[in-house]
């Protein structure tokens, strides 16, 4: 457990986007669940969006308790290209696991280690986002199976 981390994206899975920045339903209790299995120190952020503005969302996730106190200060992966090499997160890439919606961002030959998780959409035809959308808690499973192999 100790030596796996994981590397969680930000717009679509934890959040809708950036801007509009409603969270999934359960976020907290994923967030939470997420540290029991592999501590607080192996989980990380790996996004597209830029560092500033994600420590903004994550601080506004904090105040209006989205998230744990910790989050704001979580790790943050710095990457370049197109894709999102797990190597940016651990030179062994062995021990990583990311949660992604959108797998083309993820270098091919590192797919085997991401579990896809539905994308959790924007809300622009609707007046409020989907309150039942329940992906935390299949992915939460998934990350359990994982621990376990």
């Amino acid at each position: 457990m100790a030596d796996l981390i994981l590397a969680l994206d930000l717009e679509g899975v934890l959040i809708t986007n950036a801007v509009s920045q409603f969270p999934r339903p359960g976020l907290m209790r994923f967030i939470e669940e997420c540290e029991a299995l592999f501590g607080r120190e192996n989980i990380c952020i790996f996004t597209t969006v830029d560092e500033t503005r994600f420590r903004e969302v994550a601080t506004r996730l904090v105040q209006d308790n989205f998230a744990p106190q910790w989050f704001s200060s979580i790790r943050y992966i710095e990457w370049v290209g197109e894709h999102k090499d797990l190597r940016f997160v651990d030179d062994d890439i062995s021990k990583v696991i990311i949660v992604d919606d959108y797998p083309p961002y993820i270098k091919s030959s590192q797919k085997h280690r991401l579990i896809k998780i539905n994308q959790y959409l924007d809300p622009y035809t609707h007046e409020a986002p989907d309150l039942s959308d329940t992906e935390f808690e299949r992915v939460l499973e998934l990350l359990k199976q994982k621990i376990m192999s």
